[in-house]
């Protein structure tokens, strides 16, 4: 059994020696970084493509005449709800989901020091895992929909109690929380053969055993934001964010993240079955283990899993693909 009770892993690739000693994780992160450069300005290009028609969408919706306006009362306030900006223009932002899927591939096999053929890994993995990113995306959207909404209620509500807060927090530790998952999911569902709801439980102990790389990401993040709204309002400083943007600013995005986030997904769900699978491997060579072992139960067998080309699938539905 794995650290969160999904078992039987083995090292995925060659990947460094683990001989070899480390450099520090500046200086690989840096290192990899420049030698990858180009392949991840490759992969930003093919990011553009969807990113471009998902915009095109979002401007369609900007020129919409009708745009409602939905105005509620408290405490005697009026408040203006633009549901048209706040929720509909976002909307088209889900189909991005399945792409950052592919730029993740890309990303996570740079990270572990793997080659990938970029234009080819990217749609391969775009349209194998498809369907699990896209219910991630729509997932976010409908946790943005609800937080988002809960900010603004809770918020209004403080000037006619102050118990108001509590749940203004609770909603607040709930946004963070999920936003740190996200540095882990889209790097699970590529990597592993599990169900969704599997990906978020390990997700979410991932986000708070991260909490400090993934709170320094969010604050760079965050940043990033700030800066490009700011470029917005200089000439020369919004076209070199652009440029910026064009060849690399996505998959820099997408590298750094996983960059952060793969190594916690090795130490935890890795490499501790990695050790146990050897240390069983040494004891059946070693004789100390008979070689009619007892049959494992129905529900054991399920609970399975093995690492084939990179993925973590059930060892059942391998040994009957013949992998």
């Amino acid at each position: 059994m794995g650290l969160f009770g999904f078992g039987n892993y083995n090292k995925p690739g060659p990947g460094v020696s683990k001989d070899e000693p480390q450099k520090p994780a500046p200086i690989r992160f840096f290192e990899i970084l420049w030698r990858k450069l180009s392949k991840l300005s490759l992969a930003n290009l093919l990011f553009l493509i969807p990113v471009v028609i998902v915009g095109g969408i979002i401007y369609l919706l900007i020129l919409m005449p009708y745009q409602p306006v939905y105005v509620f009362t408290i405490s005697g306030s009026e408040f203006l709800f633009n549901l048209w900006q706040m929720y509909v223009m976002p909307l088209p932002l889900i189909l991005l989901s399945p792409f950052w899927g592919g730029l993740t591939f890309i990303s996570r096999n740079f990270v572990r020091e793997e080659h990938a053929f970029v234009a080819s890994d990217f749609w391969k993995t775009v349209k194998s895992n498809w369907k699990a990113l896209l219910i991630n995306g729509v997932i976010c959207y409908l946790a943005y929909v609800i937080l988002s909404f809960s900010f603004i209620f809770y918020f209004s509500l403080l000037s006619s109690s102050a118990f108001f807060y509590v749940p203004l927090a609770i909603s607040l530790f709930i946004t963070i929380l999920f936003i740190f998952a996200q540095y882990y999911i889209p790097v699970m569902i590529i990597t592993f053969d599990l169900k969704l709801r599997q990906i978020y439980k390990n997700a979410f102990i991932l986000a708070l055993l991260g909490g400090l790389r993934n709170l320094l990401m969010t604050i760079f993040f965050l940043a990033l934001l700030l800066g490009a709204y700011l470029s917005l309002a200089l000439g020369p400083v919004f076209f070199i964010a652009l440029l910026l943007m064009i060849l690399i600013l996505f998959a820099f995005c997408n590298y750094l993240i996983n960059f952060a986030a793969y190594p916690l997904i090795d130490k935890y769900l890795i490499q501790p079955q990695i050790s146990k699978d050897t240390a069983l491997e040494k004891a059946e060579s070693d004789g100390e283990i008979l070689e009619n072992k007892p049959a494992q139960s129905e529900k054991s067998e399920e609970d399975e899993y093995v690492y084939i080309n990179g993925r973590l699938i059930k060892k059942s539905d391998a040994e009957d693909k013949n992998l």
